[in-house]
């Protein structure tokens, strides 16, 4: 039994909504969280190259994850971030434009 499916469509489409307003809150609160996790595990373990490429999925427009946190969080990320990119000797700015380079056909 769908416990959103009922005799009024305007029961299950609020429970709809209600759902699609409880997975964003999740993600976030999950998705900020999880990334400030692994980018400390990241730099830890002295995979800074691997923290600039995950600042860059979370700056496409592709996925848009950068949404998900707040201005403070964005702050600190950008901060681990640049520090990582000067460790690897990388450009963060230009990763996902080296990365396209790289696999494109010459």
């Amino acid at each position: 039994h769908n416990p959103l499916s009922s005799s009024s469509g305007i029961n299950a489409e609020y429970g709809d909504l209600e759902r699609v307003d409880q997975l964003e809150a999740l993600r976030r609160q999950c998705i900020p969280a999880t990334t400030a996790l692994l980018v400390n595990v990241l730099r830890e373990s002295g995979q800074d190259q691997a923290v600039v490429e995950l600042c860059d999925y979370i700056a496409s427009e592709q996925y848009q994850l950068y949404k998900l946190f707040n201005q403070q969080q964005l702050k600190d990320l950008l901060e681990k971030v640049y520090d990582s990119s000067i460790k690897c000797e990388c450009d963060p700015l230009q990763f996902n434009e080296a990365e396209q380079n790289e696999t494109s056909p010459s």
